[in-house]
């Protein structure tokens, strides 16, 4: 038999759409290709070839779920860095004090996301962004003291 007759007897026996039995084998049970093919009642290499044209194998999901996340990472920035304007003067810009770092690492995060938004996602510079959005976390920790806390918490339990 070919590979169209071994999809029409499946389709047959499972009464649904040979992408839906797949999806169901592969995604929802997780089945590996010996046992699917087992369950189906195919060869391996049929079941590996279908995976394979369905897109359902593990790898290629996870390049599909990246592909769709870098899609959506084009427009994360967009509408905020349409208000952000680099050129403004710093307030703390002669002192070295707590405000200035902390004024300083709003202004890279603006940098970063217009970056970002610039190129669309794809700037190697933006990759910078998440370290300075914890550097501003952790520094309202500092501020609000929960930051202490969880130091004198951590040493209780040492």
């Amino acid at each position: 038999m070919r590979y169209m007759q071994y999809k029409g007897v499946v389709e047959r026996e499972y009464k649904k759409s040979l992408r839906k039995i797949m999806y169901e084998i592969c995604v929802v049970e997780g089945l590996n290709a010996s046992l699917g093919a087992k369950k189906l009642g195919v060869a391996k290499e049929i079941f590996v070839f279908w995976r394979s044209f369905y897109r359902l194998d593990k790898n290629q999901q996870l390049f599909d779920q990246a592909v769709d996340n870098m899609e959506q990472m084009k427009f994360l920035y967009l509408n905020e860095a349409k208000g952000i304007d680099l050129s403004r003067p710093l307030q703390h810009q002669n002192e070295q004090s707590l405000q200035g770092l902390e004024e300083l690492i709003a202004h890279m995060i603006e940098y970063y996301k217009c970056k970002h938004a610039e190129s669309g996602g794809l700037a190697i510079d933006a990759g910078k962004l998440p370290l300075y959005e914890f550097a501003q976390e952790l520094l309202e920790e500092y501020k609000t003291g929960s930051l202490l806390a969880e130091v004198e918490n951590l040493k209780k339990k040492a």
